[in-house]
């Protein structure tokens, strides 16, 4: 887990350094009522902790699978910055070795993000949290297969960037403990 999050400062760092060292015109794209949407997938939480199940450590769930979609509104000026609310919808999937463990979930959770103006032209990067439900469906095999269908409360945290080859679109990574654990994909501005 500790790489997964270095590995998402570094590419922060990598694209912050290198645009500053660019830019000679400053702008920030996120703005009090810009609305972004953001499309991405990339590994899947469920297979680092599953959102209760066997407790939070990694039990062999293998690789998994995510995707999610963010939208979110400028709403608050906050210092050079500017704090987002949105919602964002997903879903996570893994399978794996340890009692043939199969794991699905899918979120639909609130959002809320902060958009530090770093002054940099194209480039927007944001740290935030969600909350909401997340329906879960598991399966794992002990001398019969066993599946469990329940509702949790998902939780999250990320960081992510954002570099706009058009004023109106550009590509998004976003890393951390949400629906996914790290993403890439594209970013909409739309206003």
């Amino acid at each position: 887990m500790k790489k997964v999050y270095l590995l998402g400062f570094l590419a922060i760092s990598a694209l912050t350094i290198s645009n500053v060292a660019q830019a000679q015109k400053s702008s920030n794209v996120m703005e009090v009522g810009t609305t972004t949407v953001n499309i991405g997938v990339g590994v899947g939480r469920s297979s680092f902790g599953n959102y209760g199940v066997y407790g939070s450590g990694y039990y062999g769930y293998g690789t998994g699978f995510g995707t999610k979609a963010a939208v979110e509104r400028g709403m608050w000026e906050l210092g050079p910055g500017v704090l987002t609310l949105g919602l964002e919808a997903g879903a996570a999937f893994s399978n794996a070795s340890y009692n043939s463990y199969k794991s699905n979930i899918i979120i639909i959770a609130a959002r809320s993000a902060y958009h530090f103006g770093w002054n940099v032209d194209k480039l927007d990067t944001y740290a935030g949290v969600s909350l909401g439900p997340g329906f879960r469906s598991y399966d794992y095999y002990t001398t019969s297969k066993n599946t469990k269908h329940d509702v949790v409360v998902a939780p999250g945290i990320f960081v992510g960037a954002s570099y706009y080859f058009s004023p109106n679109i550009g590509v998004n990574v976003e890393a951390g403990y949400d629906i996914t654990v790290i993403q890439g994909g594209i970013v909409f501005k739309l206003n």
